[in-house]
């Protein structure tokens, strides 16, 4: 049973991996063309997200107005694409933009709101999944500084994002959208890695294995949990 548990989350690794290089290849064409390639691969992410809270309305106990709301973005999906299929090839670089500046104003949001008083940063809170004890001030004030450096980069990438789409040219754009900002935020992570040795005593260094092992836990215990 473990072996297949291990397959199955290698093949979906594979699978995601190769769906995310379609991704940036149809936003990347998307440039100076609108095929219907293009739009398909710009609807994955809408549809996968509408199918995982549809997924999840059906879970038992699921409270009926909750219900309601996780299925209906996949009956508007569906309802609405036949209707809105032409205004969206005629649009497809702008259903990329809001996709793509979107998403990192919405992580700018999720990092930013944990900064304010009172509240416990994100990577303060990411952090006890990890460790038993965060109340180390050097944890703690390193922490709150890694939240604040992933809030800024979020608001400078979507920045640039609009910034680029209104005042360069659609190649420009689709090469810092699809290329340029995956890399820049792959080596900040890889930098936040290199940081946690230099700032933090051994006992509270945790790599990216642990890390992530960690979240994934958490995650799957949230699902459990969701109404």
């Amino acid at each position: 049973m473990r072996v297949w548990s291990v397959s199955l989350s290698s093949l979906c690794l594979v699978a995601g991996v190769v769906l995310a290089a379609l991704y940036a290849l149809a936003a990347y064409w998307s440039a100076d063309r609108s095929t219907v390639f293009i739009l398909f691969a710009a609807l994955l992410p809408l549809a996968w997200g509408a199918l995982a809270l549809a997924r999840s309305a059906l879970r038992p106990g699921v409270r009926p107005s909750a219900r309601a709301w996780r299925l209906a973005p996949a009956l508007l999906l569906l309802a609405g694409l036949p209707l809105a299929w032409q205004p969206l090839m005629d649009n497809v670089r702008l259903l990329y933009l809001l996709q793509h500046a979107g998403m990192h104003a919405a992580l700018a949001w999720v990092f930013g709101r944990t900064l304010a008083p009172g509240r416990t940063p994100l990577c303060t809170e990411m952090a006890s999944w990890v460790h038993e004890d965060i109340n180390a001030p050097a944890l703690r004030r390193y922490t709150r500084s890694v939240t604040v450096v992933w809030t800024a980069f979020f608001v400078l990438i979507t920045a640039l994002s609009l910034a680029l789409y209104l005042w360069a040219t659609a190649r420009v754009w689709a090469i810092f959208s699809t290329a340029i900002s995956p890399l820049l935020t792959g080596l900040l992570f890889i930098a936040e890695n290199m940081a946690r040795h230099w700032r933090l005593p051994p006992q509270d260094r945790v790599g990216f294995s642990g890390t992530w092992r960690a979240v994934r836990a958490r995650l799957a215990a949230r699902a459990q949990q969701a109404p």
